[in-house]
């Protein structure tokens, strides 16, 4: 019997031309089409054991179709050769171009561009390859991070091809098919909980009384008044502009498309631009969609000005949400239009990532939450006077599991200043005390070695962070699946000169150099990297090249949560370990002010951090207020219009 192929796709694109530009000899087997919108094209009589294919070709209009169809391939078997096409993606230049040879001839996962076409991915394994597990190959060629299971190891299932965006691109969903429904009576059900109509929960409960002692799956019916979770490794902040290039853009309500879903290419469309206008009274009869756009958009960062969003759209996205919406204006100077963003998708990113939509369902269920990470930051200090200051910082952190090592380089722990600095600390804290002469590699490494979080952070202890420090990183490590996750230096507060810098943000992005003072990685994948190197210097060099050197991502995120601090007299504040001079902070600056301000994420800083200028930090709010002060507070300069 001919094995026969498979064409995957809901748009009109000939499979036969489809397969010549791939090479693949179209005329040797029959071919079937799955139209992802359809559950009967996915249904079959036999077991997914039982199904073998030639060419399994799937082709998507975009990077997120193409996540929401990975839930369909649990139930459709094995294939010679897996063939992914995202059209119109062009990911790199340097991707090796596809010339039309057989695909016999690449072996393991291959991506290449095809003129004209878009991204294609070649997956074979040997004889023959799991179809689902080729697709997973497959999206980890991809731009974003190779998929992962975002819900935390909960296995949902759907049964209409529609409720696919409640999974957000999750590696472990399954589309369940009538077989998968009534598993065989020494089986299991493949998901701890089924999306589907209400009377699915009657008739799984039947099997209860044909097969005594089966667990059966907790059935979800999404009512209209839910919004589906927003897949954070597509629609992210990722390439956001501090400095936009265009002027506004309008919504049109052509532009919901099927659902309100957002590609990444339209997504890509709207950086440049300085706002996105919202008009909701032409909106009508599309609340849902238009609710569930502005998600996207909000999880994106994208600086909205919007009036006149119903009654309807305000409900589905919440109070705290549309407060965040609602805060821009369109004179905001630019650090505070970039600050209104970050709250923007913060607050979205707590509302609307996978794991909080599935949290608030689970605790409906009555199930097991899905668990937050829990973050140990590494502070090592050889100066006793800045111990108060630094912990007075992570007091006010608002990420709730956080462990602090302090790591005491060179003195004691019963010094006056330690010990009052300690007592005040309200939460978790571990004390270390290593010698003066121990290489700073190995002091970090002794901090590391006492931590317990699932995430260690180093932090600095004579600069400045915002209280959302630890949580945007946290968030950026989730969404972009990078190994390490940080910011960049933007803001320096030059103490000699008595003025603060900004150089260029090049925005949130891929890259292979963060802060060493806001590097956040997986307390595992640090020791299996084999930790800090033991150097006296350039140790957070070191750690990049690590990670780039196994394969891994650097994420950057924003810089608004740092802001470095450069003394007058580094001698007599126990020097830098990066030491340039002041005047590497003036020769490419974006925008600089008189005195001491910090960004507005970091927010008046507490007294007890040294602020230098005594009352400076008091106006800082109304430096970076909507409408600046006609002298004092207008930037110095104002270059790069285009970064």
């Amino acid at each position: 019997m001919q094995i026969k192929s498979v064409a995957v796709g809901s748009a009109d694109h000939p499979v036969a031309q489809l397969a010549l530009d791939l090479g693949l000899d179209y005329a040797r087997t029959d071919w079937e089409h799955r139209d992802p919108r359809i559950g009967s094209d996915w249904e079959h009589g036999v077991p997914a054991e039982q199904l073998w294919w030639d060419s399994y070709v799937v082709q998507a209009e975009s990077l997120a179709e193409a996540r929401a169809l990975l839930p369909l391939f649990r139930s459709e078997g094995r294939a010679r050769r897996f063939v992914l096409v995202i059209r119109g993606l062009f990911p790199a230049a340097d991707l090796p171009v596809w010339t039309p040879r057989s695909l016999r001839d690449k072996a393991g996962t291959s991506a290449m561009t095809v003129p004209g076409l878009g991204l294609a991915v070649a997956v074979e394994g040997g004889k023959w390859v799991n179809v689902h597990s080729a697709a997973l190959a497959a999206l980890g060629c991809c731009p974003a991070a190779a998929p992962r299971p975002v819900l935390g190891g909960l296995r949902v299932g759907f049964t209409e091809p529609a409720a696919s965006a409640w999974l957000a691109g999750d590696a472990l969903g399954s589309f369940m098919t009538e077989q998968l429904l009534s598993p065989e009576p020494d089986d299991i059900y493949s998901v701890d909980v089924l999306i589907g109509r209400s009377e699915l929960t009657q008739q799984l409960s039947e099997q209860i009384a044909v097969h005594p002692g089966r667990v059966i799956p907790p059935v979800w019916t999404p009512p209209g008044t839910v919004l589906p979770p927003v897949d954070t490794a597509v629609v992210s902040p990722m390439g956001f502009l501090p400095y936009p290039e265009k002027p506004a853009l309008a919504l049109e309500p052509g532009e919901l498309g099927v659902g309100g879903e957002l590609s990444e290419g339209a997504l890509a469309a709207l950086r440049p631009h300085d706002y996105l206008e919202v008009d909701g009274a032409r909106f009508g009869g599309l609340d849902w969609q238009l609710a569930r756009r502005i998600s996207q958009l909000a999880v994106a960062g994208v600086p909205l000005l919007t009036r006149e969003l119903s009654d309807p759209v305000r409900s589905l996205l919440g109070d705290q949400l549309v407060e965040r919406i609602e805060a821009f204006y369109a004179d905001d100077p630019r650090v505070l239009r970039e600050s209104k963003s970050i709250e923007l998708r913060r607050t979205a990113l707590d509302n609307f990532s996978p794991k909080a939509v599935w949290n608030t369902l689970l605790g409906q269920l009555g199930k097991p939450l899905l668990p937050s990470p829990s973050v140990s930051v590494i502070l090592a200090t050889r100066r006793p006077e800045k111990l108060a200051s630094a912990l007075d910082q992570l007091a006010r952190q608002s990420w709730e599991s956080l462990e602090v090592v302090v790591v005491l380089h060179g003195f004691d722990a019963e010094l006056p200043e330690v010990r009052r600095a300690v007592e005040n600390y309200p939460g978790a804290l571990q004390l270390r005390s290593v010698p003066a002469d121990m290489i700073f590699g190995d002091v970090l490494n002794a901090g590391v070695r006492a931590a317990s979080g699932d995430l260690v952070c180093k932090m600095d202890d004579d600069d400045w962070y915002g209280p959302h420090h630890l949580r945007d990183l946290v968030h950026a490590k989730d969404f972009s699946g990078a190994t390490l996750v940080g910011a960049q230096v933007e803001f320096v507060y030059l103490e000699s000169l008595d003025i603060t810098t900004r150089r260029p943000p090049l925005g949130e992005q891929y890259s292979d150099h963060v802060a060493g003072g806001t590097m956040m990685i997986g307390r595992e994948e640090l020791r299996q990297l084999g930790g800090w190197r033991p150097v006296h210097r350039a140790v957070d060099r070191c750690l990049l090249q690590a990670v780039q050197a196994a394969g891994g991502l650097i994420y950057r995120s924003h810089g608004q949560n740092y802001m470095m601090q450069r003394h007058s007299g580094a001698d007599a504040h126990g020097g830098h370990t990066w030491n340039p001079e002041d005047s590497i902070f003036l020769q490419s600056v974006a925008e600089q002010w008189d005195g001491f301000r910090p960004p507005p994420q970091i927010g008046p800083v507490p007294g007890t951090l040294g602020t230098p200028g005594g009352t400076r930090n008091e106006d800082m709010r109304s430096h970076f207020a909507r409408v600046p002060d006609p002298v004092a507070s207008q930037p110095a300069h104002t270059t790069y219009p285009h970064i």
